[in-house]
């Protein structure tokens, strides 16, 4: 339990990293304590407040968390309302000044603190405008539409750069796997993953893995090499978007075609 409580106090500090938001909020959970007399703020802000830290560093608890999941553990931070602590204890301070200037100065304190604390986000090299409304690469906006089906919802294969963001933008294709397996410490296997993310794509074993996962669609990317060709694995060519290749199985769109679900510009495909 020693490790666990000295992985807590890490955690505790690369949480507060170089800011001292901890120590405000600290400072704010002490004056709001001996000022603060509505019990129902009390029991939201201060007993809460309390509570939580309490809990995250009991030892018993923090070794079971670590045990568990030591990349989620840490999280129990994000329930402290450190901001919503500060600013309504900074409110109770200027409440309580009677002259305006004292009020008008301590307010522009608080501001100036609160902002020395972040970063101007704009700076950071990771941000980028927006391209759509779904704040998400255009091209996987782009190959799940071309994907897309009006009257059924299919299976189809990604490959791994597309899928953290797939779902966030349709919940109408199914995935044989999804974000969770290119998460290492999660440890997910699949065999159709490995043809799809091998340097060279291996069209026979990418079309037996997909039809052992019932996909009807295989999405690949142009960027990387082919061994043989989809079109000898019974696949056709739906579209070419964005960079990505989108094969659909035969096998699929004859059945598809019987039961009347393909779309209307899909019907060009049949033999």
């Amino acid at each position: 339990m020693k490790e666990a409580m000295m992985v807590a106090w890490e955690d505790l500090c690369l949480y507060n990293n170089e800011s001292f938001l901890l120590p405000l909020f600290l400072l704010a959970l002490i004056v709001l304590w001996i000022v603060e007399r509505d019990r129902r703020i009390r029991t939201v802000l201060l007993y809460l407040s309390v509570a939580l830290v309490a809990v995250f560093f009991c030892p018993l608890y923090a070794w079971i968390g670590q045990k568990m999941d030591e990349e989620i553990y840490y999280r129990v931070y994000w329930t402290l309302p450190i901001g919503l602590l500060f600013c309504y204890g900074g409110v109770r301070l200027l409440i309580r000044m009677k002259k305006t200037v004292s009020r008008i100065l301590v307010g522009i304190l608080i501001v100036l603190v609160i902002c020395m604390n972040g970063k101007f986000v704009y700076k950071n090299t990771l941000h980028f405008n927006a391209s759509n409304a779904y704040h998400i690469p255009q091209m996987v906006i782009d190959v799940a539409d071309a994907v897309s089906m009006e009257k059924y919802k299919p299976i189809a294969v990604f490959p791994a750069e597309l899928l953290p963001f797939l779902r966030q933008y349709t919940g109408d294709i199914f995935t044989p796997y999804g974000r969770n397996i290119i998460v290492e410490r999660w440890n997910f296997s699949n065999a159709l993953f490995d043809a799809m993310e091998a340097e060279v794509y291996d069209a026979e074993e990418i079309a037996v893995q997909a039809r052992n996962e019932h996909c009807a669609f295989v999405v690949l990317s142009s960027a990387k090499e082919m061994r043989g060709s989809m079109e000898e694995q019974n696949y056709f060519l739906k579209d070419f978007v964005a960079g990505y290749y989108i094969y659909m199985d035969y096998n699929y769109y004859n059945v598809y075609l019987e039961q009347g679900l393909l779309d209307e510009d899909m019907l060009k495909f049949a033999k």
